[in-house]
């Protein structure tokens, strides 16, 4: 073997493991060729594998001597050759057009998708338009919410009186400052805190707790309590419920008041002492009722209500004992007494008392009103029919009554007070009419 035939055993030798390499990725790549492509490149395979065993008997026949026809092999090369190459273009082309495709299909979906942003962005836009629109209005909400807020807290914080709202499940969601000087508790730690935890007293976790009696149909709850502060201290108080509806009207707790009643029940108990008592219908005496009233007319200066007596006079009590007997008198006197209490509101009435024989006295805290239309003066009114409606009655029940308001730019001594008030009341006894009045501030009232 010359040297030219030993160069051409290793080029083809060096080609033939070309090829084997070339046949080795074919089998890999296989399973990711295309359906439509997938017979060519099996012919091509078929090529390689032809191509490689002319390459393996070239070698061969080299090696070995063997005499193989120039000819035969040159037109064989050639033929296979050509083949190969054209199935190689053929595909090429197809990729081209497949290549081709996906990037028309790309560009179109890449309009399409233009289109789409665009639209959305206009929809982002637009929405954001209107969310920086209800923002907006949220925020005017917001601050005319805050105003309001503001405003209600200073009227409570203006209110003489505690004030708190309680929820449904007896917790405080407001009080004013009031409520929480009375509750030695600061109005921040009162806001989420039970009621009973604040002000504690017997009825907390009973029936006849304000909460309770409102929830079961009670339009408005008023009682004298005791209560309990955290600090251990009692504090009497009047206290008053509402029911607090929301904007649907439904009940969602209630609004407390509470009157802090210290000073009257520190008077009380003096008067006690001082042994104040009319004995025959429990009523203050005439001493007792002029030092509660002594006591509030230094004080009529300090609060916002109107300081208002009320003188009532037993009309026919001389008739009643002269006819019926003096037990009977008497019991005419109980019952007097009795229409005066239930007549006026623990709340407002400061001191009833009789004054001597068959006169009343009434001192009491009510809003300014006319004296002559005075609310008072028809619920006594009504008490009184109300009374002498009563089967099996021996005597009807009657009363003169006069009513004055304390006029603090003029004031005056009790004496003073009473002597018109009873003035008025001998006015409506003379007149024998149902109301009169005498001044703007005088009234008086003959059922």
């Amino acid at each position: 073997m010359n040297t030219v035939q030993l160069l051409s055993v290793i080029m083809v030798f060096v080609g033939a493991g070309f090829l084997l390499a070339s046949i080795y990725f074919s089998l890999h790549l296989l399973r990711d060729v295309p359906a439509a492509f997938l017979t060519k490149w099996r012919v091509l395979f078929g090529l390689m594998l032809f191509f490689l065993g002319g390459y393996l008997l070239f070698i061969v026949g080299q090696l070995r001597q063997i005499d193989l026809s120039a000819e035969l092999v040159t037109g064989v090369v050639f033929f296979g050759g050509a083949l190969f190459v054209f199935l190689i273009i053929n595909l090429t082309e197809n990729t081209i057009a497949a290549i081709r495709e996906g990037e028309r299909l790309l560009r179109s979906a890449h309009d399409q998708l233009e289109v789409r942003v665009a639209e959305r962005t206009e929809q982002l836009q637009q929405a954001l338009g209107d969310l920086k629109n209800e923002m907006g209005e949220h925020r005017k909400a917001s601050v005319s919410l805050e105003n309001t807020n503001a405003e209600l807290l200073q009227v409570l914080n203006c209110a003489a009186e505690g004030i708190r709202v309680v929820d449904r499940n007896f917790i405080i969601q407001r009080a004013n400052r009031t409520f929480a000087q009375m509750a030695g508790v600061s109005e921040e730690k009162l806001i989420g805190m039970p009621c009973h935890v604040a002000f504690e007293n017997a009825v907390c976790h009973t029936p006849d707790c304000s909460l309770q009696k409102i929830l079961h149909g009670a339009k408005y709850v008023e009682s004298e309590k005791a209560l309990k502060r955290k600090d251990g201290k009692v504090l009497p108080c009047i206290v008053a419920a509402f029911p607090y509806y929301d904007r649907e009207g439904e009940l969602i707790g209630i609004v407390e008041s509470f009157r802090d009643i210290s000073q009257r029940k520190e008077m009380e108990n003096i008067l006690k002492e001082m042994s104040v008592t009319d004995e025959l219908t429990g009523l203050l005496n005439r001493r007792g009722f002029l030092a509660v009233a002594d006591k509030h007319l230094l004080l009529v200066d300090r609060v916002e209500e109107s300081l208002y007596l009320l003188y009532a006079d037993l009309d026919n009590m001389k008739g009643i004992n002269d006819s019926l007997g003096h037990d009977s008198g008497d019991q005419a006197l109980v019952e007097a007494a009795d229409v005066l209490k239930r007549t006026f509101r623990k709340s407002d009435v400061l001191g009833i008392g009789r004054l001597g024989g068959d006169e009343f006295a009434v001192l009491m805290f009510s809003s300014f009103e006319p004296c002559c239309d005075h609310p008072v003066l028809h619920r006594l009114e009504q008490q009184i029919a109300e009374r002498n409606q009563q089967p099996d009655r021996r005597y009807g029940l009657s009363m003169s009554v006069g009513i004055v308001r304390y006029d603090p730019e003029n004031p005056c001594s009790v004496e003073q007070f009473l002597a018109l008030a009873d003035k008025a009341m001998y006015q409506s006894k003379k007149e024998k009419k149902n109301v009169a009045f005498d001044s703007e501030n005088v009234a008086q009232l003959t059922p």
